[in-house]
């Protein structure tokens, strides 16, 4: 006597799965038809009514989890293993003719959901594809808030060390200002000139020419490094008063990069008191600039 739906099937309750709201027609479809197909699976003939799921599983050679998504239609299986499934039963059962279901229409069921799979993906691939473009749209933002911040604490360093400088100068400058005071509360008063101070001047006036003019020609001829190095030489022997003049020679003949370097190195190197004098004389001759920039030197 031939064995009913019901006879077949009897122990085999894990065939028959409920369907989700989320599954769609076509996989609905194919895997209604891996149900009939796994109600022929047989692993052992003589527990023919008593397959459970895992054994099932082991003969169809994929794993029980795998094999419980296929038939709920939570997974869409590959066709080679819907060709497998289709074989084990054929086998099992001798022939296609028993199994109801065929292979040409397992594979048209599996096309359609392939395809119907394909369609509901396009809608979620368009959506990665507008949060992958936000993504790097973000990257892109805090990559230009980085380089803000960079900039910022670079610019908040600056500030930093430009206060420390100036805290510094400030500090120098009142240091120079009561040496200043100091030095003019107990400076001697003035006394009248001797008969020789007139010709001590017109000495210094010979020198300082005679120097300015070679320095010149040095200049001209050899280079600024050598009369740089011919006012240094002789800079310890000239008197302030001297040094005042050579500099308003210098600025005369238009000698004014040698100019500068000869006040940055005489503010730098001489003594307090020279360099204030030779400052007082620029400032009485009128070269407020140059009698700064010596005293300046003296600060540094």
């Amino acid at each position: 006597m031939a064995m009913t739906g019901t006879q077949r099937t009897a122990g085999r309750s894990w065939i028959d799965k409920e369907f989700s709201s989320d599954v769609t027609p076509a996989k609905r479809a194919l895997a209604l038809a891996l149900q009939e197909v796994c109600r022929h699976i047989t692993p052992d003939k003589s527990s023919r009514n008593r397959v459970t799921q895992a054994k099932a599983a082991e003969h169809l050679g994929c794993s029980e989890s795998s094999l419980s998504r296929f038939l709920s239609g939570q997974a869409l299986p590959a066709f080679g293993l819907v060709k497998h499934f289709h074989k084990r039963a054929c086998d099992d059962t001798g022939g296609e003719e028993h199994v109801g279901v065929t292979l040409d229409h397992l594979r048209d069921l599996h096309d359609q959901a392939k395809a119907e799979k394909c369609h509901s993906c396009v809608g979620l691939t368009a959506e990665v594809e507008l949060l992958t473009h936000q993504l790097q749209e973000a990257k892109a933002e805090c990559e230009v808030l980085r380089q803000e911040v960079t900039q910022l604490v670079l610019l908040r360093r600056d500030v930093a060390e430009q206060k420390a400088v100036i805290a510094r100068l400030k500090a120098a400058r009142a240091g120079l200002q009561a040496r200043l005071a100091a030095r003019t509360s107990s400076a001697p008063l003035p006394v009248p000139r001797r008969k020789g101070d007139r010709q001590r001047r017109q000495n210094d006036v010979s020198a300082a020419r005679q120097l300015a003019k070679k320095a010149g020609d040095l200049i001209r001829s050899e280079g600024a490094d050598v009369a740089l190095t011919l006012v240094r030489q002789n800079a310890e022997a000239l008197s302030p008063h001297e040094m005042a003049l050579l500099l308003l020679l210098l600025r005369k003949q238009r000698d004014h990069q040698l100019a500068d370097d000869v006040i940055h190195i005489y503010g730098r190197d001489q003594s307090d008191q020279d360099v204030m004098s030779a400052s007082l004389e620029l400032y009485e001759q009128g070269a407020t600039d140059d009698a700064g920039a010596m005293l300046r030197a003296a600060l540094r």
